[in-house]
């Protein structure tokens, strides 16, 4: 094990003092565009790697509700949900990029036949890429083919998730909320918070068309709601679950028959207040958002209620996670954060307060600090460097 870690964290050192010499990193944010929300579209901003202060965010394009991105194959080309509600008319954008003048256009739109997109990932390979898209209103999920040049293709697949789970409020039906596709492979995970699985999906790169994987799905514990997902850099067969419902965070490893499954359950709450059970209902938490660092040293999980981030100290040989700081946000409902290429710094997307807040992280011990005035723009909910 130490030989397979050891290379792989000598590799994040160099990419770290590579990425720092390089002292500005470029980001676009994603917004809440409707209703009580404050955001326009997307729009950029800078991080400056030598002190962690934020440019203005500047407007790039206007969009509805453009609450997650992601790169496409080609580095011009960024996709965005359109987290809008009216009922089997589910938006996702596909954007022209140019990082160096700070400019974007729409290059194609889709109507997808599905309620609520709010998360999507893209599958690349040589025989075609693909777009597959997570509606948590409806309770689908969708993909459909790329062209070369960025524009949506046809839709391939249209599968629609059913069960329930115990949460009278929310778990009434599926609720899709991510889409993943696990690094180096053609297996698609799907987080649905509605019936507490991890359904599992093979894609056809050449149809780009979905098929259950030989292990179907993946049970969290009941009432957990798992909704967001992220891998360990340093290890293709460990990724952590963050559990909106029951605040908690799951580590998940392959067994030696090559399946997934659970091998520890930890909650993003400190310990004072898990015993506080008055304090604790009052404040009705829900996580949101979780991030590996570059290195497989620590993990991280926003709460919303408590509006913080949950700092995790990892087990490198086992992947087992320490809660070791809950750090605020200094605003309200933390929905998402971003790590930093160089993984020095972490910003925290607060919706409800309009700011997005830096935090520098110590490398040794993975804690936060935070540093600098918060940058503002309207209803922030996604990040993408």
């Amino acid at each position: 094990m130490l030989n397979r870690i050891l290379p792989c964290f000598l590799v994040f050192l160099i990419s770290s003092v590579a990425f720092a010499q390089q002292a500005r990193f470029p980001f676009l944010i994603g917004t809440y565009t409707q209703g009580q929300f404050h955001g326009k579209g997307v729009y950029v901003s800078e991080l400056d790697s030598a002190d962690g202060s934020l440019t203005p965010a500047k407007l790039l394009v206007e969009c509805d509700a453009p609450a997650f991105l992601v790169k496409g194959a080609a580095d011009n080309v960024i996709y965005a949900v359109g987290e809008t509600w009216v009922a089997g008319k589910g938006p996702v954008y596909a954007f022209s990029y140019d990082p160096k003048m700070k400019q974007m256009s729409k290059l194609d739109e889709a109507i997808l036949p599905g309620t609520g997109p709010t998360h999507l990932c893209v599958h690349q390979s040589e025989k075609g890429n693909s777009l597959v898209v997570a509606c948590y209103g409806s309770g689908n999920i969708v993909s459909l083919s790329l062209e070369k040049d960025g524009r949506f293709g046809k839709i391939a697949s249209v599968i629609q998730h059913s069960g329930s789970g115990p949460n009278p409020n929310r778990q009434k039906e599926p609720h899709p909320h991510g889409a993943y596709v696990v690094p180096g492979s053609t297996q698609v995970l799907i987080p649905d918070l509605g019936i507490d699985r991890i359904m599992m999906y093979e894609i056809d790169p050449a149809t780009s068309k979905l098929t259950p994987s030989e292990q179907p799905f993946l049970a969290t514990p009941g009432g957990s709601g798992p909704r967001h997902l992220d891998f360990d850099p340093t290890d293709s067969e460990r990724f952590y679950v963050v559990n909106e419902l029951d605040s908690t965070v799951c580590l998940v490893q392959k067994n030696s028959e090559g399946r997934w499954e659970i091998r520890q359950t930890v909650s993003t709450l400190p310990k004072e207040l898990l015993d506080d059970k008055e304090k604790l209902a009052k404040l009705g938490n829900t996580t949101a958002e979780i991030g590996v660092h570059p290195s497989g040293r620590f993990v991280y999980a926003s709460n919303r209620g408590l509006d913080g981030i949950a700092v995790f100290a990892v087990d490198k040989s086992s992947g087992q996670l320490t809660l070791i700081q809950s750090e605020s946000t200094r605003g309200r409902s933390p929905r998402h954060f971003a790590i930093s290429p160089d993984g020095r710094f972490l910003l925290a997307e607060n919706q409800d307060s309009d700011t997005i807040q830096t935090f520098q992280i110590d490398t040794d011990s993975g804690q936060l600090t935070p540093i600098g005035e918060p940058l503002n723009v309207g209803s922030p909910v996604c990040i993408l460097f």
